[in-house]
């Protein structure tokens, strides 16, 4: 035969798996309409043209329903000489048009579309579904198509054979291990769930799984029809009419979708810019689909027309599932979270491999066409795959487990007071002046700003325990560096002359602190705030303007390439000789460099209205490379627990980076996760580096945080009265408990709700439906292990109890998702705020922005668990699993935390660790009290205006502060 037709069936490999690999971070199911629409009508005209293409070119084509069979009778086979008839494939033997297949193939194919696309909308109630049996299923029909071979099937060992290896039934039992590996490969993966909400009310936990089996019964139809059509053209007519058909087929299905996509864009104004907006990383995806998917098409129906439909279909079959194991594999050897042994799916890979072997040694050709498969001897064929499946089992079967001799909890605690003895030691080993101001020089590389000995003497008369370590104030303002003073004034004037983009302005003047005019009164809580804790260092502070954020979000996200180019900027300072090394103070004409907002015109605000609107690639991610994860995979399957998502700063289930697990960049899933990325209440952002100074910040972003007014001014402070007291750790109640409200996002009728971290949680501990991963105490080995039990379970074992619910009512939403959240949640009444002292453990999650309680929980004597995105000024002073018990916000850890501190009374018993959890209490108590005061506020944000002061400065490379003689070392 001719080997260059090999390439054709190569070509279907390499696409199908592909396709298979990509499937699940594809960014082209964003937009799944879109998608489907484009890709129909590009392999429509990819088929109508390698139709068009093939004219003329003649092949033999087998007779319909011949086969090199063998007779049942006597177990020997012969062949009928005969003439195959050659036909030309540009001469169709009929003229009419077939319009009863033409409209049953159209119409299942937009029934899959529609039936896809509710499934797809509500893909977290998702489940197992049996699609994997549809290689079998068809294998069924097509050996059902001669019912012959089945009447003269007789009960002897020679009949069975000839059954199984030859003829219209030879693909049943390859076909049947194939669709059982598979099948059970896909059930595995299921059961790794995360928590995002399937609702109960609202019906969808029963509905989705139901149109899942309708859209594999439409799947068989579909099959059934194509493999009608193809098959019967390639054996009696040739292949145009067929090929027309089924373009012909996708054309008018790509022209439903487009039909009923411009009646949405009619119909719904509000969302005619979604419709026609076209992100970057969405582009990418269907330009890439554009190229695989009709080149798949194209080769299935060339290896339909050399191989036959079934033999094209198999190929398809099996790259399809070879990848889908290879993937899981790939995810549960290499990333840290394995809730099973890999030897599971090493014995699938294994099925499936038995399954390619039977389809090698099974009859293969077919009559006037070039084998499908190599002819290998049966034990040639069978000690070569042996010898491979030996190979690969030694290489995946025996990858670790997660049974750990010692529990990861009391490893990560240990390791966090080493890590915080060390952050205290080099925070403050200053004891004089002078050592501050060299330790200052060797960890930044410049003179400390004028004023610093005015801050150092503030600092230690309030008895700070930080002196050396203000990285973040480093971190925040490194960027601005690569801005010019000029360029830093105007850019704040600018800000604070757009009227509408809830900031509010600051102006210090000869020691003088005020408020500028604008500031909504809603907000002005939030700047009268600010000001009062300038109040008490602003004699020092040298004339400034500043640009205060009014929003709970976070509001600056540079481009990767432009924040690299800022962060790379290196500025240029003066050094003096030993004997001139005096202090240089700031500009004395600085009232005058600042410009009045009345001088300024906005023809055009900088920022961009996201409210309600998706943010994790617009804003989120983009301060991440372009070869990061989160910039190239897209985890829309909201079913699947995203396990290489947390991995990096994870050990097991655990968060092991408290830092890193802030950082979106290698969590793709983190856009299904929180408010902030799904649909933020009041978020106006702008890719611009812009000078504005916020109370706290998402990683990524370019705002330059400061202490918050809120804690600042007691908005909620700890405190305790005889009516609510904070009793000892050991007398309080074994409960984990939360009251909150559902603010962290504004839920506008698309389901956005049902990723936000408040929902989830209160979803997780009171309706959650499935089993979840737990670490519990192996009795036999001791060793410590994930298994999977189910929520109800996990809770009726718990010596801790949960009472985690919502107060109020749902505000922050619209049309169906209002109602969806009324029917899912129960509210519970408003409690006292000095309540929250009655309870162990308390649950600290992030609302539109940073927490306001979390400061109050860490003064008490109760453990706080923390789930959050965004980092405040003291990010770096707390140590997770020192001070406070780190949650993912993907809230798959949050059980095995409690079973490790308050015990577990079923299958695999755990004495709680109630004294590691006193110790938390205790400590945090004591370090929040010392490093989180309202003095130490003021420090910082004192500090942080006196680099900002520099920083806008026309002499910034030469002011500093020096040492005068006699203070240096």
């Amino acid at each position: 035969m001719d080997r260059k037709r090999l390439l054709v069936p190569c070509g279907l490999v390499i696409s199908t798996s592909y396709l298979s690999f990509t499937y699940h971070t594809s960014f082209a199911f964003d937009r799944p309409l879109h998608t489907i629409g484009i890709v129909f009508l590009l392999s429509s005209i990819a088929i109508l043209a390698y139709t068009h293409l093939t004219r003329g070119q003649r092949f033999t084509p087998r007779s319909k329903g011949r086969y090199d069979a063998i007779p049942l009778s006597d177990g020997a086979g012969s062949e009928r000489d005969e003439t195959p008839v050659v036909y030309e494939l540009g001469s169709p033997l009929s003229r009419s048009f077939p319009l009863r297949p033409f409209i049953a193939l159209v119409f299942s194919i937009c029934a899959r579309v529609a039936v896809h696309y509710s499934v797809f909308k509500g893909v977290e109630c998702s489940g197992p579904t049996i699609l994997e049996w549809l290689p079998f299923v068809l294998a069924v029909f097509h050996a059902g198509q001669n019912w012959v071979e089945f009447a003269r099937l007789r009960p002897s060992l020679d009949g069975v054979i000839g059954f199984l290896f030859r003829g219209h039934s030879r693909f049943l039992l390859p076909m049947f291990l194939l669709s059982l590996s598979s099948f059970l490969a896909a059930f595995r993966a299921y059961s790794l769930r995360s928590t995002f909400v399937c609702p109960q009310a609202n019906g969808e936990a029963v509905t989705i799984p139901r149109l899942q089996t309708l859209g594999f019964l439409i799947d068989c139809v579909a099959a059934f029809l194509l493999h009608s059509l193809i098959e019967d053209e390639t054996e009696e007519k040739g292949t145009r009419k067929s090929n027309v058909l089924v373009g012909l087929a996708l054309l008018a299905s790509a022209t439903v979708i487009g039909i009923g996509g411009t009646y949405a864009y009619i119909a719904f104004p509000e969302h005619r810019q979604w419709i026609l907006s076209a992100p970057g990383e969405y582009v990418r995806a269907i330009l890439s689909l554009s190229i695989v998917v009709p080149g798949a098409v194209v080769c299935f129906l060339f290896t339909a027309r050399l191989y036959g439909v079934m033999n094209a279909f198999s190929i398809v079959a099996f790259a399809s599932a070879y990848t889908m194991i290879w993937r899981l594999l790939r995810t549960e050897v290499w990333y840290t979270f394995p809730p099973k042994p890999t030897s599971e799916l090493v014995v699938y890979w294994m099925l499936l491999t038995l399954a390619l072997i039977v389809a090698f040694v099974t009859k293969t050709e077919v009559p006037n066409r070039p084998r499908f498969l190599p002819r290998l001897g049966k034990v040639h064929a069978i000690v070569s795959a042996v010898v491979c499946l030996i190979l690969f089992y030694g290489f995946f079967g025996m990858s670790r487990t997660s049974a750990a001799p010692e529990h990861p909890i009391t490893i990560l605690i240990q390791a966090a007071h080493a890590a915080h003895d060390s952050w205290v030691q080099q925070a403050a080993s200053s004891k004089t002046l002078a050592h501050a101001v060299t330790r200052y020089k060797e960890r930044y590389s410049r003179d400390p700003p004028p004023g610093f000995d005015k801050w150092y003497q503030y600092a230690t008369d309030r008895n700070s325990l930080v002196i050396d370590d203000f990285d973040n104030i480093e971190d925040d303002l490194k960027p601005f560096w690569s801005l010019s003073p000029t360029e830093l004034r105007e850019r704040t004037a600018f800000l604070l002359a757009d009227e509408h983009s809830a900031l509010g302005g600051i102006s210090i003047r000869n020691g003088k602190v005020e408020s500028m005019p604008g500031v909504p009164g809603t907000h002005q809580w939030m700047v009268d705030g600010t000001i009062e804790m300038i109040k008490k260092f602003a004699e020092f502070i040298p004339d400034m303007d500043l640009v205060v954020n009014l929003d709970d979000e976070c509001r600056v996200a540079v481009p990767y390439d432009r924040l690299q180019a800022a962060l790379e900027h290196k500025e240029h300072f003066a050094e003096f000789p030993e004997d001139e090394r005096k202090t240089i103070d700031f500009s004395g004409d600085r009232a005058s460099t600042w410009i009045k907002t009345t001088e300024i015109s906005v023809p055009e605000s900088l920022f961009v209205n996201t409210k309600t609107i998706p943010s994790f690639l617009s804003f989120g991610t983009i301060a991440c490379p372009s070869w990061s994860h989160a910039r190239r995979e897209r985890h829309w399957n909201t079913r699947y627990l995203c396990t290489h998502c947390a991995a990096p700063h994870s050990v097991g289930t655990l968060v092991s980076n408290w830092t890193l697990s802030a950082d979106p960049c290698h969590q793709p899933d983190l856009a299904n996760l929180h408010g902030l990325h799904l649909a933020p209440s009041a978020f106006t952002g702008t890719h611009a580096l812009v000078p504005i100074f916020s109370q706290s910040k998402a990683h990524g972003y370019a705002d330059i945080r400061y202490p918050s007014p809120w804690n600042y001014m007691d908005k909620q402070a700890y405190k305790f009265t005889d009516e609510y007291p904070d009793p000892p750790f050991v007398v309080k109640e074994k409960k984990l408990f939360w009251r909150g409200t559902a603010t962290e996002g504004s839920s506008a009728g698309w389901g956005a709700w049902k990723g936000m971290l408040r929902q989830r949680l209160v979803h997780l501990v009171n309706h959650f439906d499935g089993p979840q991963a737990v670490l519990i105490k192996d009795e036999k080995t001791g060793e410590y292990r994930y298994v999977r039990e189910e929520v109800g379970t996990i809770k009726y074992f718990l010596s801790t109890k949960t009472d985690i619910q919502f107060v109020d009512k749902v505000e922050k939403c619209g049309g169906v998702d209002c109602i969806d959240q009324i029917k899912e949640f129960k509210f519970a009444d408003r409690v006292e705020f000095l309540q929250h002292w009655r309870y162990r453990y308390l649950f600290d999650s992030d609302g539109a922005g940073f927490s306001g309680r979390f400061l109050p929980f860490l003064q008490s004597n109760s453990v706080v668990f923390k789930a959050a995105v965004f980092r405040e000024w003291y990010e770096g002073r707390l140590k997770a699993w020192k001070h406070f018990v780190p949650v993912d916000v993907r809230l798959h850890d949050l059980w095995s935390s409690l079973v490790y501190f308050g015990g577990y009374k079923g299958a695999g018993k755990i004495e709680g660790n109630e004294k590691e959890a006193q110790r938390i209490a205790r400590e945090s108590r004591v370090w929040s009290s010392n490093v989180l005061r309202k003095e130490d506020m003021e420090i910082y944000f004192f500090r942080l205006l006196l680099e900002w002061g520099r920083l806008t400065d026309e002499k910034r490379g030469e002011v500093g502060f020096r040492l005068k003689e006699g203070l240096k070392l």
